[in-house]
């Protein structure tokens, strides 16, 4: 707790990186394989499947969000740690070269054969999709910040 404020620390890691290092926030909602969920302090022990969206910490008026692609979410206690295979915030992200990868996935979903191929290319498509998501919401939260 900091102060009399219930709050929450998250952690997104992948297996190259630390992506967002112990963040405090009041509310997290993230991306599972069978929808969205939110997170609140004090919320029930749980493990899930994580699927391909954002992640959101919202903090009063700051919010931090990070595109994230597979893996896991822990919750226990007030921690949430994120197990992605893939995450970005949007500092890292290369909205051209993001446009380029949805464009090619895309072209792709017209060349695969089989279920399993299909999947992994509409799952390439979404990441792709989290990502230019993740860095419109950066220039909408920049533009509402800057205006008065």
């Amino acid at each position: 707790m900091e102060g009399d404020r219930q709050i929450l620390t998250v952690t997104v890691v992948t297996p190259e990186a630390a992506v967002v290092d112990r963040v405090t926030c009041e509310s997290v909602t993230l991306p599972t394989e069978r929808g969205e969920i939110g997170i609140l302090p004090g919320h029930t022990p749980l493990l899930t499947l994580l699927g391909i969206g954002l992640v959101t910490c919202l903090d009063g008026n700051r919010t931090v969000r990070v595109a994230v692609r597979d893996g896991f979410a822990e919750i226990a206690g007030d921690q949430v740690r994120i197990l992605a295979n893939q995450a970005a915030t949007p500092e890292m992200v290369d909205a051209a070269a993001v446009t380029l990868e949805r464009t090619a996935g895309e072209a792709r979903r017209m060349e695969v054969v089989g279920q399993e191929q299909l999947d992994a290319v509409n799952a390439d498509v979404a990441y792709a999709e989290a990502r230019l998501a993740l860095m419109s919401a950066s220039v909408s939260a920049s533009a509402g910040a800057t205006k008065h």
